[in-house]
């Protein structure tokens, strides 16, 4: 005896989210990290992005050095270490391409591969490109407050989603809630992350170039 089909499909289980953009449908999927692991994460990126931007600025230096004819100016010696808007802005550019790139090409930046997380769109497949530049963005937003603002946003959010995962349909969650298939190599990781530095470091380097010459 055969089971009867039902007449009407079963609706997927979902919860209703408060976003900036309104109420949303959240469907039920992988467990998202939560917010706490997520600053580790970012913090060891942070010092990542310290690395780098210390190793651009000596070979900044040493070219300088090289093409004044070992006699830096004073006054530019003076302007370097007083980087200003220029080296600050240099420096959240550097940031952001360092995120984008390391999860749009792997999933997961340093930190995150050190802590075992890997960025996903809501249907697990990779985090795309322009995903990965939304939630970036939407980051600056989260992390408002000291981070209130995107802790509030992920405990309304079933998935442990910020608003700038909800905005990108991105999910943060453990390597080992997702199939084998759904992961980028290691090869990919490394190749992320040299993409990722090289970025960074080139973004600092022209804010240095315009430090020198504002």
């Amino acid at each position: 005896m055969s089971t009867p089909v039902p007449e009407f499909p079963q609706p997927v289980a979902s919860s209703t989210t408060f976003s900036f953009g309104g109420y949303a449908a959240e469907p039920v999927g992988f467990a998202g990290v939560s917010f706490w692991p997520r600053v580790g994460a970012r913090l060891i990126d942070l010092v990542v992005h310290y690395i780098v931007a210390f190793a651009a600025g000596v070979f900044f230096t040493i070219l300088l050095a090289a093409a004044s004819g070992g006699h830096i100016p004073a006054w530019v010696i003076v302007r370097l270490r007083h980087p200003g808007l220029p080296g600050f802005v240099a420096g959240l550019f550097g940031s952001f391409a360092y995120h984008v790139v390391s999860v749009s090409v792997h999933g997961s930046t340093l930190g995150k591969r050190v802590l075992s997380m890997v960025v996903v769109q809501e249907d697990g497949t990779p985090c795309r490109f322009g995903s990965a530049m939304i939630r970036e963005l939407g980051y600056y937003v989260d992390a408002l407050f000291f981070g209130l603002i995107g802790y509030f946003a992920m405990q309304k959010s079933l998935q442990e989603q910020r608003h700038g995962d909800q905005w990108a349909k991105t999910v943060v969650c453990k390597r080992s809630t997702l199939a084998p298939e759904q992961l980028r190599s290691d090869g990919r990781f490394f190749l992320a992350l040299m993409l990722a530095v090289m970025a960074d470091a080139a973004l600092l380097t022209i804010g240095l170039l315009a430090v020198i010459n504002s």
